[in-house]
């Protein structure tokens, strides 16, 4: 085989029958690996490949080469290599000949036959390996190849290192290529390089408890750690202890279970220092869903590590009878931590809920979740700007977009939940439960949301602490505790409004600068995008006196497709 210039719409428009054996492995094979591969010593023989997105997590490489037939005449054939979730070789793939057809202005569609089968893996950006192995009767020669970039890999492909063996502290799981176990406990430091895939076997532990035998756990861009599934499949991230899971708009970390079904493993939990109302200094507070893990204390700036481009997908496994894990739970974690740029999917209980803590967030993704998106409680005094939450089409009738409690049973306990988030969209589900619920003596700011199909209210307010909270009237005065402003509401029913409360919350909503509410179409949405008439846009309200948050103009997580901060690092096709 010589390799030679193919064009792209050649290879795209090949459709070929698959026959493969998936296995999993580290590498996520995407358009990052398309390109010229070849062999310097062996004449300079190769392949052209095209990559091709056929779904959230899954694609077809185009793998085009000429060879010679038994006349010594050059000819094209092509495979096309169907690849899903982290599969990075695929085996009897069929390899077609294309003969006869035009290419003119009258254009008639080529015959095919297979010719032989094509063996793949991909080894690192840099290298691949093809075996070709003729059909009887072709004429065509047997060949395997060793092959590597002609132009070099790009910049932003992070799987740079082959795997040769798992990493220190981690055992080898020899029945799948590439594949290690991590242990039940990491003390120390352990670095994961993303050359290979991680198994959680039940509950993994970073560092041996509170503030004891700390742990530090680091992973690189691309890396991809799975619940194994045969039995309750979390990573605990215990207080004093830190994870560094820093991936790329490119390369994102990924947490998942073992089949791409909600709950197929439990979740991701950061446990820290800083304060939970449900416990004072040197006491503890213990996780509701895992006694054993412990946290809370009076560090407000401790940090856990940093949690950056990173996906977390199918969680909610049952941890105990009548109880899903959430897919990311921050229990006391402190603001000294980063996060931003994460997405969870098809989470079959809460997205993220923080239990206490004063932990920051940026650009927060969740969609098709099962219950509540945001959940907040238990004096959590944090800040987020930039979320979109979107409800799967079955949520549970008990979901919401946003969640926010204080302390049950102590509605009044303090410090009180007193989050400020800003620019936050919610399109809920006809199955689902309420926009924003607020409850249990809660109290925030709220600036620029826009809330929309949600399954009843796209508003409500419990509970007499939460109206005290709120203001001493239907007019809440500058010094209330819970506000809401620059905000926009869409749905059939747009406040849960009572005679029986202090004041109408439809009231307390119009009264503050900036809101509006009507119906969904009234917002003017597209999708996830407001539309260039909507009147999301030009519309936001400025976050007086906090350098944490970015000034913008409109409502809502996005001002546009131009501002679409979402795309690129997260599962694309599942966020519309």
């Amino acid at each position: 085989m010589r390799f030679t210039a193919l064009t792209r719409s050649l290879a795209f428009a090949i459709s070929s029958a698959l026959i493969a054996t998936t296995a999993q492995a580290a590498l996520i094979v995407d358009d990052q690996f398309e390109g010229t591969y070849y062999n310097s010593t062996q004449s300079g023989r190769g392949v052209n490949m095209d990559w091709f997105q056929t779904g959230a997590t899954s694609g077809i490489m185009g793998v085009a080469f000429y060879t010679y037939d038994a006349n010594g005449n050059a000819i094209w054939v092509l495979a096309n290599v169907a690849l899903s979730d982290r599969e990075a070789s695929k085996t009897n793939v069929d390899v077609l000949r294309f003969q006869g057809g035009s290419f003119g202005n009258t254009f008639t569609t080529p015959t095919s036959a297979a010719v032989g089968k094509l063996n793949v893996e991909f080894l690192s950006c840099n290298r691949v390996k093809i075996d070709f192995t003729a059909n009887a009767g072709t004429g065509l020669t047997n060949v395997n190849l060793d092959l590597t970039r002609f132009f070099g890999a790009p910049a932003s492909c992070a799987y740079t290192t082959e795997f040769t063996s798992c990493p220190a502290g981690t055992s080898r799981i020899e029945a799948l290529p590439r594949t290690c176990q991590l242990p039940s406990t990491i003390t120390g430091s352990m670095h994961l390089p993303n050359n290979a895939t991680y198994l959680l076997n039940g509950k993994t532990s970073v560092g041996g408890g509170r503030n004891t035998n700390p742990g530090t756990l680091t992973l690189d861009p691309g890396t991809v750690i799975q619940g194994l599934g045969q039995q309750i499949d979390y990573l605990v991230v215990q207080p004093g202890s830190k994870i560094y899971a820093e991936g790329t708009p490119t390369a994102p970390i990924i947490f998942t279970g073992p089949t791409d079904v909600p709950g197929s493993w439990a979740g991701l939990v950061v446990a820290g220092n800083a304060v939970d109302n449900t416990c004072t200094g040197a006491t503890a507070c213990a996780f509701e869903a895992d006694t054993a893990v412990t946290y809370g204390g009076t560090n407000d700036n401790d940090s856990s590590g940093v949690l950056r481009y990173v996906q977390v997908r199918y969680a909610g496994q049952v941890i105990r009878q009548n109880e899903e894990l959430n897919a990311v739970t921050l229990l006391g974690v402190g603001r000294g931590t980063v996060i931003d740029h994460i997405h969870v999917h098809a989470g079959k209980d809460d997205g993220f809920e923080m239990f206490g803590g004063s932990v920051n967030a940026k650009y927060l993704v969740g969609t098709a979740v099962e219950d509540d998106c945001l959940d907040f409680a238990n004096g959590y005094s944090g800040k987020i700007q930039y979320a979109y939450c979107k409800q799967n089409a079955t949520a549970s009738s008990d979901s919401n977009g946003v969640e926010s409690d204080n302390n049950n049973p102590a509605f009044d306990l303090l410090p009180r939940t007193q989050p400020k988030v800003a620019n936050v969209t919610l399109i809920g589900a006809a199955s689902g439960n309420e926009g924003l619920r607020i409850r249990r003596g809660s109290a925030g700011k709220k600036y620029n949301i826009d809330s929309t199909a949600a399954g009843q209210e796209c508003l409500n307010v419990n509970d007499t602490a939460t109206y005290t909270a709120s203001g001493t009237s239907a007019t809440p005065t500058s010094t209330g505790l819970l506000t809401m402003s620059g905000s926009a509401l869409g749905c059939t029913t747009n406040f849960e409004d009572s005679g029986s409360d202090p004041f109408l919350v439809s009231s307390w909503y119009r009264g503050q600068s900036g809101n509006t509410d009507g119906t969904a179409a009234a917002l003017g949405l597209s999708g996830r995008f407001p539309t260039s008439s909507s009147i999301l846009l030009g519309t936001g309200v400025a976050i007086p006196g906090d350098s944490f948050f970015d000034t913008v103009s409109f409502k809502g997580a996005f001002g546009g497709v131009a501002t679409d901060w979402a795309r690129g690092w997260s599962m694309d096709l599942t966020l519309d």
